[in-house]
């Protein structure tokens, strides 16, 4: 089974902390609050700990 989140839902798991999300994800720290708002998973998404996110050439 694959696990599926986003990042707005991740910092909930890690009592707040976006160093700690970002050290998961294996980003920077500003990554991860510029896509805090995208609820809706329109620009990124979180497959098995690894972020995914939308690319120019997919638009």
């Amino acid at each position: 089974m694959e696990k599926i989140t986003s990042i707005p839902l991740m910092p909930n798991q890690n009592k707040h902390n976006y160093s700690e999300v970002a050290r998961q994800l294996h980003v920077h720290r500003y990554t991860v609050r510029r896509l805090e708002d995208d609820k809706d998973c329109n620009h990124h998404i979180v497959v098995r700990g690894r972020l995914m996110t939308e690319t120019r050439a997919a638009k």
